[in-house]
């Protein structure tokens, strides 16, 4: 689309990526694992023992990993040299 210039213009509103489709579909099959492991287990941490829901240790579990993911892609992306521009 252009406006009245020929300049380019793009259209504001929601896009739809492989990303988003990827983790609606993983927060859907976390959410009916949920639903379907309601039961309890017994969890030992430090000497002490903890009866968790199972869904919650697997919530609890994705997200710290995908936290633990973003902050190693960021550091990763900050460690990484800039390519040098050349004028043209």
């Amino acid at each position: 689309m252009s406006d009245a210039f020929g300049h380019s213009v793009e259209k504001k509103g929601m896009r739809i990526t492989w990303r988003g489709i990827v983790l609606v579909v993983i927060g859907f099959l976390l959410a009916l694992f949920a639903v379907q492991n309601l039961n309890t287990a017994q969890v030992s941490l430090f000497g002490m023992d903890f009866d968790i829901f199972v869904w919650l240790i697997v919530t609890v579990s994705f997200l710290s990993g995908m936290v633990l993911g973003g902050v190693v892609r960021g550091t990763a992306r900050k460690l990484r040299k800039p390519k040098l521009e050349l004028d043209k």
